[in-house]
């Protein structure tokens, strides 16, 4: 349940296809946790948390600046696996 669970999950993304194309429907920490499980995948929610808080402070203020209250809702994709997929 550590950054490199996240990491190989993430590895597997970039060359499945498949599982790309459901990453980006994710929407929550949960769902994310549930998709890499399903591909046997132990994530932790701090983990998974961490990662994404991560990506959100590599936003320029600009970036941050067009999305509104749903950062963490409705951008998770885009946020959380747009710079890895």
């Amino acid at each position: 349940m550590s950054q490199a669970n996240l990491d190989r999950f993430l590895q597997e993304a970039r060359t499945n296809l498949a599982l790309s194309d459901k990453m980006k429907e994710v929407r929550s920490h949960d769902e994310l946790l549930k998709l890499a499980s399903d591909h046997g995948h132990a994530l932790s929610k701090a983990t998974v948390i961490r990662h994404h808080l991560h990506r959100l402070a590599g936003l320029s203020d600009e970036e941050l600046e067009t999305r509104d209250t749903m950062l963490f809702d409705r951008d998770f994709s885009d946020v959380f696996v747009g710079r890895f997929i």
